[in-house]
């Protein structure tokens, strides 16, 4: 009985695949023309942006583990020099179809699928990454279970992001729970709750951060809706006196009339000083027209607006222009 008890592992190893490695790029840029109103900037007029450049390493050593490795390249107009970065890099434990277990550099659970749910990633990052409220990847331990229509995912962070990685004094903690009552529709609320790595060292603790999300959309194979809201406490004034709350939401919609050509809008609106500065307020109009002539590239005819306003300034840009995402 001992011998076939040892037999056991090795004979559940020999049925997993071999190991195997992929090399992936994925490329975001466009050509737009930039104009601001009220205030002047050396980033107005006609450029060009490499918003990003993900090149991707995937190994698996078999069916329950892989490891993963992607670097950021960012180039943004009138930007001297590039920046680039570590975006994930992390060993991935498998436990069936949608649970998993990832240790190191990896996708907070939040922003991973509001890009995922909206679709247009390359035009613009969705609500939670476009205004900082969250990092889309950190140094920790990440975790994900799916059962029937719930999916729980959890990460234990640094907080500091993978931009620029430190230790705080403390662990930070974001949830996500996703729920699937029918085909294509998932209702989703998560949060965060942390100080961000900013009490570093000798600097004070005098607040903690924390969001709550809730999210509502819905994918079909021609359809996007959807639409998701925020309201955090002191994401700014960890380390500040006065305390500060910020909230915001977003919708979007998209259709494809055909599988090359489809339209697509979205909304956000924020409010990020609701004590300090109760003014402030932005709007952002997002209207585009996408086409796909092959599986690799999609571009994307787009109109942005952005009105900005504090007890400061008022501020509003226009930018129009050609959107594009390469992969292979």
């Amino acid at each position: 009985m001992a011998i076939a008890a040892g037999c056991a592992p090795l004979a559940a190893l020999a049925q997993d695949s071999g190991p195997t490695t992929t090399l992936s790029t994925q490329i975001f840029a466009n050509a737009s023309q930039l104009d601001r109103d009220g205030v002047e900037t050396a980033d107005e007029g006609l450029a060009i942006d490499l918003k990003r450049t993900f090149v991707t390493l995937d190994h698996r050593f078999n069916d329950r583990w892989s490891a993963q490795i992607t670097t950021d390249v960012q180039w943004n107009r009138n930007s001297d020099p590039t920046d680039v970065w570590l975006r994930h890099a992390y060993l991935q434990r498998g436990f069936g179809t949608g649970s998993w277990l990832r240790l190191g550099n990896a996708p907070t659970p939040w922003i991973a699928q509001e890009s995922a749910r909206e679709g247009f990633r390359y035009v613009d990052a969705g609500l939670i990454a476009r205004t900082k409220m969250g990092a889309p990847a950190d140094y920790g331990v990440h975790g994900q279970y799916r059962h029937g229509p719930l999916v729980y995912a959890a990460s234990v962070v640094t907080g500091g992001g993978f931009q620029k990685p430190r230790l705080g004094n403390r662990a930070d903690v974001e949830a996500r729970v996703g729920w699937t009552p029918l085909k294509g529709v998932e209702l989703a609320a998560g949060g965060y709750r942390g100080t961000r790595a900013q009490d570093a060292g000798s600097k004070p603790h005098v607040h903690t951060a924390q969001r709550w999300n809730a999210m509502a959309s819905w994918v079909g194979e021609r359809s996007r809706v959807g639409a998701q809201y925020f309201r955090a406490e002191d994401w700014t004034r960890i380390t500040e006196p006065g305390s500060d709350d910020q909230r915001g939401w977003s919708a979007w919609s998209s259709y494809q009339f055909t599988p090359q050509y489809g339209v697509f809008a979205r909304y956000d609106e924020t409010r990020m000083s609701l004590d300090i500065d109760p003014i402030t307020r932005e709007r952002y109009h997002q209207l585009g027209v996408e086409w796909k002539p092959n599986k690799y590239l999609r571009l994307a005819a787009v109109g942005k607006r952005v009105e900005q306003a504090s007890k400061q300034k008022a501020m509003e840009s226009h930018e129009v222009g050609v959107w594009a995402q390469l992969a292979f």
